[in-house]
């Protein structure tokens, strides 16, 4: 029989006024109940069902009789009929775990002498199957019975084993799903059945409940008045206290985990025909109890599934008993509950595509100094899946999982973080593992397992809300043909920002960062005994912004704010300077010991990182410089420079916007000749494209004449593992010639480099502040900036010299370059505009630069220079556009366009400043 719960006789409805459905301080924790209409669909009719979400939908299964199976989608807002069951099932609370729903401490069989399942039923939803599972002890069958999944466990709490007649108990046991093992546990202080139960910070709860006593008369009355407690830890039932006591006392009650409260809904009791739609919230924190809204319909004997922040109920009975049953599905919507605790090693229901996914997991107690080391001789490993992508990512130590704000050197805490690239249902399994240098090993099963808690879980994955420049509105960057893309919207990405300071980590307020002093060699920049306070920049911090610790960290957060106000979009950084410039960059607890690193300070750098990505910018993480690259095994990628890197992809590549830069000027110098050779090079590539699980750019930090590049370079035309060139030139004037060469000499070898302008030379001078350029910096404008961008440049990084004040180790405010942060947001916005993978380079004046193919051409004019194009023989209309490079305004010429063919000569506006001629030809445009 199918029909709406509204029309059935005797059935009361639940219209409480909303005075009554709140707790003076509760309000905004929770909404009415309201039914769903899924498309004039409904479900088959049933209680004493299973009601469990999983993958991202929601199934019923089971009841009385023998039932199909009705799965919700609740986006698409319909109901469909699957496959039933090969048996009559009931009394159960069904688990999803893996790629099945478990179903076990139920009955088959007829009122009131059913009989329990003596064997486990899955059922797998992609394959629409049941199959049998694993035999279950006959001395431990029962029926309605609550179960909850918990570090890769399913426990059964209580049941009855005669049916409805006798044998109420306070059984636990553990199941392990992959070996059929079953564990007897510690009964439980109260014996009960038609039961739920639910796993929250560690601990199992289960709450209402009866002693169902046909046989002498008590089939309803028996409640049980208070709830129970299993701490996983110790495996010991906590002692039972008066704030356990449920309000409202009831069995086959709905319960669900949310934060840091237990909800029970509906039920049936003798106190009442109609069944309960009583909500009740148990604070595990303040072991206190709070009323939500009432169900829509009061209801017991189905299940209670949750899907992000939204509760979804549907089927059982309106009534105590059997009749009458119900079709209904209601939802409510819950924000998070005030102050949650910690849940860990549970993930949240809903992530964002991009957004990162962390985890934390309870594991071994050690410290940064301990040993074994926990950062050699333990792996994490998280496989992430959602039936169609595969990722293994390595997980970190984490301290007390707060570091970043308790400077915690110890800790039990163990974290994982993901950026998910599609949107769907993603599934992880954890595993912690050990043994000596064990997270060298790739063998997924060296070492021994280690205990972590709540090892597996789901989570649903949405598009993201965020917009560019957010990082997590633009998705990962990637690389095709010579520019970065991001992978969300496949839109080219031009990257303009800052090149220094160098040691931008080398901040005061990140735990243990010091400078070990010594003097600079000529040739680098030098630096004080200071390391950066960023103070010009603590205006810039707004409400709302990251901190750490005791309100740390909002100068370097201000400065972060005002390159991204400025329109910049990357910032270059060095994560390790030992015995090279600055000398005060490292993320070990100790500049001399390169095997353990420093929890604290690395959570401090992620605090900065994270809101780098939410501001739009990219992390151009430079992994050396050329006087340490052989500080490491001697330069191979071997065992402390494989922990180095593996630690920095297990803390940071699930940022999006992340480039990694193998080195900074990387290869002999005359400064510098103990460098590190091709192999090794090529070394460090593949071991980033082999364990970055999301193949970020790999780039290379060239030298600066034309002779360290010829010399370095050369040997890696063609090499697949390194996307691009961060480009070194000691002279401007050189630049669009050396990155037209190696642009062309990358392709022609079948592997196009991406090639940005990183540091200008002379290495002295670089981009000097605005006061100190007495023509605002015409020079990088006309060819460090234009001239790589009109030779297929990617990008352009400022470097601050070595002479001047505010200089590439020493400058605190990024203000004191603000004209020059305008030409370069000018550039960026005008390129934007143009299909620059169809480019390449044209004839135009000497002086000028030209970028085009026969639809386009951009051309920088020079001061004091007439420029001129060569259109071939053929005569055609073009639109012209003169901008201003210094702004990006365009100029009012009372000319639009012009025909001609051959050469054609133009006249700037005014011939005494800088122009940027923007040509398309009519048809185009039409």
């Amino acid at each position: 029989m199918r029909q709406s719960c509204q029309n059935l006789p005797g059935v009361k409805r639940s219209c409480i006024a909303l005075a009554a459905l709140w707790i003076t301080g509760c309000a905004g924790n929770a909404q009415h109940w309201q039914q769903i209409a899924a498309g004039g669909d409904t479900p088959t009719a049933r209680h004493e069902s299973a009601f469990v979400a999983h993958g991202g939908k929601l199934y019923m299964i089971g009841g009385r009789r023998i039932n199909p199976t009705d799965v919700y989608d609740p986006v698409a807002k319909r109901w469909s009929q699957r496959a039933a069951p090969p048996i009559e099932i009931h009394h159960m609370q069904a688990v999803s775990y893996g790629d099945a729903i478990y179903l076990l401490g139920a009955f088959t069989g007829q009122w009131p002498n059913e009989t329990p399942l003596d064997r486990v039923l899955k059922y797998f939803p992609a394959e629409d199957r049941y199959a049998w599972g694993h035999r279950i002890p006959a001395e431990r069958q029962r029926g309605g019975a609550g179960a909850v999944v918990y570090n890769d466990r399913i426990y059964l709490i209580g049941g009855i084993t005669d049916g409805h007649m006798s044998g109420s108990r306070a059984w636990l046991d553990e199941y392990d799903p992959r070996s059929g093992r079953w564990r007897v546990l510690p009964d439980a202080p109260n014996a009960r059945d038609h039961v739920h139960a639910a796993v929250n910070d560690h601990k199992l709860y289960v709450f209402a409940g009866r002693r169902s006593s046909r046989a002498t008369g008590h089939d309803m009355d028996l409640t049980v008045s208070h709830g129970n407690v299993f701490d996983f830890a110790d495996e010991r039932w906590q002692p039972v206290a008066d704030a356990l006591r449920i309000p409202t006392e009831r069995a086959g009650s709905m319960v669900v985990s949310w934060g840091n409260e237990i909800i029970v809904a509906g039920g049936e009791s003798g106190a009442q025909v109609d069944a309960h739609a009583e909500v009740e919230a148990y604070d595990v924190r303040s072991r206190s109890w709070r009323r939500l809204p009432d169900l829509t319909l009061g209801r017991h004997g189905t299940g209670l599934a949750g899907i992000g922040d939204r509760l979804f109920i549907a089927a059982g009975s309106a009534q105590r008993g059997g009749e009458p049953e119900l079709v209904d599905l209601e939802q409510t919507t819950l924000s998070p509950t005030p102050n949650p605790a910690p849940r860990v090693g549970v993930a949240k229901n809903v992530y964002q595509r991009w957004h990162t996914v962390s985890l934390t997991f309870e594991g071994p107690a050690t410290s940064e100094t301990a040993v074994p080391n926990p950062f050699t001789d333990f792996r994490l490993q998280v496989e992430f899946t959602n039936g169609e992508q595969r990722y293994v990512v390595k997980g970190f130590y984490a301290a007390d999982g707060q570091a970043a704000d308790s400077s915690a050197t110890g800790g039990n805490r163990w974290q994982v973080r993901f950026a998910p690239p599609t949107i769907g249902t993603w599934q992880y399994h954890a595993r912690l593992r050990a043994g000596s240098d064990i997270v060298l090993d790739d063998d997924f099963y060296a070492g021994d397992e280690v205990a972590i808690a709540a090892a597996t879980g789901s989570f649903i994955v949405t598009e993201s809300d965020k917009s560019a420049p957010d990082f997590r509105g633009l998705g990962a960057l990637a690389v095709s043909g010579h520019y970065f893309y991001t992978q969300a919207d496949n839109q080219r990405w031009i990257k303009v920002g800052t090149n220094s300071p160098e040691n931008l980590l080398a901040f005061r307020d990140f735990d243990a960062t010091e400078r070990a002093h010594r003097e600079a060699r000529d040739g680098e920049a030098a630096a004080t005994g200071d390391i950066h306070a960023f103070a010009d920049h603590l205006a810039d911090w707004s409400d709302g912004d990251p901190t750490w610790g005791d309100g740390k960290g909002r100068a370097l957060i201000g400065g972060v704010n005002y390159l991204a106000d400025q329109g910049m979009n990357v910032a270059y950084f060095l994560t390790l300077n030992i015995g090279g410039d600055g000398n005060d960059v490292w993320p070990y607890v100790s500049p001399t010991d390169f095997e353990r690193f420093d929890v604290s300070k690395l959570e401090q750098w992620e605090r900065v990182f994270s809101h780098m990505q939410r501001r739009g910018i990219a992390l151009h993480v430079v992994v050396q410089e050329t006087e340490n690259e052989r500080l490491l095994d001697d330069g191979d990628t071997g065992r402390l420079r494989q922990l180095y890197f593996g630690e920095l992809i297990a803390r940071f590549a699930h940022h999006p916007g992340l480039i990694w830069n193998l080195g900074e000027e990387n290869g002999p110098a005359p400064w510098s000749p103990h460098a590190q050779n091709t192999e090794q090079r090529k070394a460090m590539a593949n071991y980033f494209k082999a364990y970055d699980p999301y193949q970020h750019p790999v780039l290379l930090h060239t030298h600066a004449s034309v002779a360290g590049k010829q010399d370095i370079l050369t040997a890696l035309l063609g090499f697949d593992a390194i996307d691009g060139l961060s480009f070194q030139v000691d002279d401007p004037l050189r630049v669009n010639a050396q990155l037209l060469d190696w642009r062309t000499r990358s392709a022609a070898a079948g592997k196009p480099w991406l090639i940005t302008m990183d540091e200008i030379g002379p290495w002295h001078t670089g981009a000097v502040p605005d006061t100190a350029s007495n023509d605002n910096h015409a020079m990088l404008r006309q060819h460090a900036l234009w001239g790589s961008l009109l030779a297929g440049g990617a990008g352009v990084e400022w470097y601050f010299g070595a002479h001047y004040p505010a200089n590439d180790l020493t400058s605190e405010d990024w203000r004191l370059r603000d004209s020059l942060w305008q030409q370069t947001r000018a550039a960026k916005a005008l390129l934007n505009e143009w299909a620059l993978e169809t480019f390449s380079s044209c004839n135009a004046i000497s002086s000028g630069y030209c970028f085009g193919n026969d639809n386009a051409y951009l051309v920088y004019v020079p001061a004091g220079t007439q420029p001129f194009i060569d259109l071939g023989a053929a005569p055609e209309t073009f639109f012209l556009r003169w901008t201003d490079p210094l702004t990006g305004r365009i100029a009012t010429t009372g000319e639009d366009k012009i025909t001609g063919a051959d050469r054609i000569e133009f006249t700037p506006p005014d011939v005494l400043r800088d122009w940027l001629l923007m040509l398309t030809r009519q048809d185009v445009m039409q």
